[in-house]
């Protein structure tokens, strides 16, 4: 009978109540409120927590390991991987931050945990369909960088102390001008100088020698013109003498405020050795108007009254006259310029007995070298009282003019 009870029991009480016991857990997790099983044990109770690793050795550098990452199971829920801090020793680096929650998003800048998928690539996002691309900001200009130094030039300290005191000593005063100095009597302004030289010969049934030569010294600031100029003539043919005059001008324009008139005073030596006299001498001042005053065109007109005087001549002695002049320059291109003046000395007592002194010519500047000019010159000197000779003296000629 005992048997018989223990057979059934085996056979019949056994089988249903493990068929019972692996039926609840589904029913438990159909009734409201119900506990899903767990994928790993099948109840409804969570699995036991994994035993933390024993913390690795201590390495001899001191740099405290990375613990081993532990993966949770696919439960969707977070898992904690805890494990004891190993000692730090005094001189190692402080303590690293705390181990974050696996599962959860790591903390911005931080690497992604080992195991861990890859993070997604960003998503272009694409404009809309018939809208304009965005503009994109012009970049910023660079600023110009200072031009280079010429090769092999590196200013030293030493250079740029000397470089300094120059300029200190060019900025000291100048000492004081002596008094036989143009700069004395007319100021610190830039001097105009020039010389000319032209010469004509020939030979054969007749031997002819001239010679033209002199030169000119100009002046002018903004209230003062300064203008001399000294010029010889000499020609010889077949051993005789034809020809032997000189000509000296000096003349001196002061403006009068900011007026076109301005006051003059001038002074002309003629000698030559065919008139009857020896030297004729006319001192003249007066008034001058600036017609024109422009860079490419000047036209000057004067008027004054002075006296001349031939001396060794028949009438030794002053003659009172007056003075008409005219002075016209003209830039006809950069590198060619027309002149032209002209005074008229009429007596006061005679005005039929006059003196006319003309001159013109035409400076053509040469390419090389650059301060020489060519200059094609014309004078004419007519005295209405010429005492026996000829009235008109008359010099053209070609000429050489180094201007400096």
């Amino acid at each position: 009978m005992a048997r018989c009870l223990g057979h059934a029991v085996l056979t019949r009480v056994l089988p249903l109540a493990a068929a019972a016991a692996v039926m609840a857990p589904a029913a438990a997790w159909s009734q409201p409120g119900g506990v899903p099983p767990y994928p790993s044990t099948g109840y409804g109770a969570p699995p036991p927590l994994l035993a933390p690793a024993p913390p690795p050795p201590m390495p001899e550098t001191g740099v405290l390991p990375r613990p081993p990452t532990v993966l949770p199971p696919a439960t969707g829920q977070p898992f904690y991987a805890p494990g004891p801090a190993p000692a730090q020793p005094a001189s190692s680096p402080p303590p690293a931050a705390p181990p974050a929650v696996v599962g959860s998003p790591p903390l911005p800048g931080s690497p992604p945990p080992l195991g861990s998928p890859p993070l997604p690539a960003p998503v272009e996002v694409l404009p809309p369909p018939g809208s304009a691309p965005p503009v994109e900001a012009a970049p910023p200009i660079a600023p110009l960088a200072a031009p280079a130094a010429p090769v092999g030039a590196t200013p030293t300290v030493v250079e740029d102390a000397a470089a300094a005191e120059g300029v200190a000593e060019a900025i000291e005063e100048e000492p004081p001008a002596r008094w036989y100095q143009p700069i004395y009597w007319f100021g610190p302004a830039p001097w105009d100088s020039g010389f000319e030289l032209g010469i004509n010969g020939s030979t054969g049934t007749s031997d002819t020698l001239s010679i033209r030569t002199g030169g000119y010294i100009k002046r002018e600031t903004d209230r003062n013109k300064v203008d001399l100029s000294l010029y010889y003539n000499k020609t010889t043919a077949n051993g005789e003498e034809t020809q032997n005059n000189a000509i000296l001008k000096a003349r001196n324009d002061r403006d009068i405020g900011q007026l076109p008139w301005s006051v003059f005073l001038m002074t002309q030596v003629f000698y030559d050795e065919f008139q009857a006299f020896d030297l004729n001498v006319n001192v003249n001042s007066g008034l001058g108007f600036k017609v024109f005053d422009e860079e490419w065109v000047k036209l000057r007109t004067s008027i004054g009254a002075g006296a001349s005087r031939e001396f060794g001549g028949a009438a030794d002695r002053w003659v009172p006259e007056a003075q008409f002049g005219l002075d016209w320059e003209q830039q006809i291109s950069p590198t060619q310029k027309f002149y032209a003046g002209v005074d008229y000395f009429p007596e006061f007592e005679d005005f039929g007995s006059f003196r006319v002194v003309s001159d013109m010519g035409l400076e053509i500047e040469l390419s090389r070298p650059s301060n020489v000019s060519l200059k094609l010159s014309a004078t004419d000197r007519y005295d209405s009282s010429p005492d026996g000779v000829r009235p008109h003296i008359t010099n053209y000629s070609v000429l050489l003019l180094w201007k400096r």
